[in-house]
């Protein structure tokens, strides 16, 4: 044998790796001639034994040396923090503080535009929407410093109805919208301002819907989260990132989904022939298809619709937004007769590649309940809890309000509401889902 492995080098090559197997193919071709002769074979054919051992030792710590370096460059989703909707800026002399008619809107755009806390449904294009829409009365306070420079603004909508009452959200249908200022003074201007309106409006209250617990010393709930997911360069880099569960979940879609589409107003009636459903199966009022048209022309170029498809039906549907660094995901809808086939996970998965194609670096799930079954599904992605915080302006003495299908007063509204036929639902759903937040 011409090379020792009794002692092996500890610095374990490619090139050692090599030499022995040569060796074991000369080896192998000594024992195969020696039997053809009738030649003793044992010496070498423990030789060959003890190169083939060595050859699969090395082979095996090879790849052990291989899979430690993957773990090490691996791309994992890090931690991220919500950024801040209340800065710490100095402002210029006294604050001006009024409500905006749209003849300062490229100012107001480029100022949500720069804000780091700042979300789509900020723009006053949104609450313009909201107010032609939907018929609601509005107003986009503006907090202007001494040197007429804008220094924070909070859009805010009226929702007065016979079945859910009067009162102000800022902003309502959307999981943000509170007040955007670049210091806290300008933000509770603005809020004393948006109280004083609730007040003249005889309203109930004032909703803020914050991502981040500004300390303001208002009532709370904190009872919603969303998650948000950073997202890395390569979609490959993601799909490295899941647990083997979830992989495997997106696979069993991918086998059962034929067709995923992405665009915008061409996908509307497949979008809303799912979501209209999806929604009447949970017993839920559903926006008019006007209301989604019209939020995809108002969002025109940040704005899309997915549509999941089984033999050219469609069964999955999403409705996403992007701002800044950013893509959201406010609505997401499969059929129940085919959620058994994963058909979410790879409708989010494909979701998720767009984004990253689109250069967006992170992805927000949406809101949800703690512990509930959307909580766990947007969980499972990698992405990091951020709380949500809204803050009320109430009237003395009076109770945080409780619009929510958790409400044991709503408990027989939503039983109906499901055995209700689509058709119904749909014609009777806007007029009711107006009215609430």
């Amino acid at each position: 044998m011409d090379m020792d492995i009794s002692n092996p080098l500890p610095d374990i090559s490619r090139e050692r790796l090599e030499r022995l197997k040569v060796s074991k193919a000369r080896l192998s071709r000594e024992v195969a001639e020696a039997r053809q002769t009738g030649a003793a074979t044992d010496v070498l054919a423990e030789e060959l034994r003890q190169v083939s051992s060595e050859v699969k030792r090395i082979q095996k710590e090879l790849k052990r040396q291989l899979n430690a370096a993957r773990t090490e460059t691996k791309w994992a989703p890090g931690p991220v923090e919500a950024p801040v909707a209340i800065g710490n800026k100095n402002t210029c002399g006294n604050l001006h503080i009024r409500a905006e008619d749209g003849n300062n809107t490229s100012v107001l755009e480029a100022y949500v535009a720069n804000h780091p806390g700042a979300s789509v449904w900020h723009r006053p294009c949104v609450i313009d929407f909201i107010r032609v829409t939907c018929g609601h009365r509005v107003r986009y306070f503006c907090a202007w410093d001494q040197g007429d420079n804008l220094v924070g603004v909070l859009p805010v909508v009226q929702l007065q109805s016979r079945f859910f009452g009067n009162f102000l959200v800022a902003m309502p249908y959307f999981n943000y919208g509170g007040v955007l200022a670049d210091n806290r003074e300008v933000a509770l201007s603005l809020i004393t301002e948006a109280d004083k309106w609730r007040d003249s409006a005889n309203a109930s209250h004032l909703e803020l819907r914050f991502w981040q617990n500004n300390e303001l010393g208002l009532p709370q709930k904190s009872d919603k989260v969303s998650f948000w997911l950073p997202l890395p360069d390569s979609s490959d880099e993601l799909w490295s990132s899941f647990q083997p569960k979830v992989r495997a979940q997106i696979r069993r879609g991918e086998r059962e989904m034929t067709e995923l589409v992405i665009g915008e107003g061409e996908l509307l009636d497949e979008f809303y022939r799912v979501f209209s459903i999806n929604m009447r199966d949970l017993g839920t009022p559903v926006y008019g298809k006007p209301f989604f048209e019209n939020l995809l022309r108002t969002l025109q170029g940040s704005a899309w619709l997915v549509v999941a498809r089984i033999k050219g039906q469609a069964v999955g549907c999403a409705f996403l937004t992007g701002h800044q660094t950013r893509m959201e995901i406010p609505w997401a809808s499969t059929l129940r007769q085919v959620n058994h086939t994963s058909i979410n996970m790879i409708m989010y998965w494909k979701i998720l590649e767009f984004s990253i194609s689109q250069g967006f670096t992170t992805f927000d799930f949406g809101r949800c309940s703690y512990n509930a079954g959307t909580y766990r599904f947007k969980q499972q992605w990698g992405g990091s809890p951020i709380p949500l915080y809204w803050d009320y302006l109430l009237p003395e003495g009076q109770e945080l309000p409780k619009l929510n299908p958790n409400n044991p007063k709503f408990a027989l509204m939503i039983a109906v509401w499901k055995r209700l036929p689509i058709n119904v639902a749909n014609f009777i759903g806007p007029h009711v889902v107006k009215g609430l937040p």
